[in-house]
């Protein structure tokens, strides 16, 4: 396949945007990067980009009812995930 090349520039107020994308670069690349941000887009997925970020979202899941998580007596015999949630399970692997 081949590869396409794309130029993108940073206007001067964007140097937090530039510093994030150095420390983005310690851990992948920058279009590794871009490419999964765009992805997630596409599909319509809400990007987690730290652990911080991924516990307030759980726990405000569980303070506003829309996830539950059964007691240890219970024994559900259907488990029903919403898409958001498998999303967000399959962000964490």
């Amino acid at each position: 396949m081949k590869r396409e090349r794309i130029t993108i520039s940073f206007l001067a107020e964007d140097a937090d945007i530039i510093e994030h994308l150095q420390m983005i670069k310690t851990e992948r690349t920058i279009s590794s990067y871009i490419r999964h941000l765009i992805r997630q887009d596409m599909l319509g997925t809400p990007h987690i980009n730290n652990l911080d970020k991924l516990a307030e979202t759980i726990v405000n899941k569980l303070s506003n009812g829309t996830l539950q998580i059964p007691s240890i007596q219970e024994k559900p015999t259907e488990m029903s995930v919403s898409l958001e949630d498998k999303s967000l399970i399959n962000q964490l692997f």
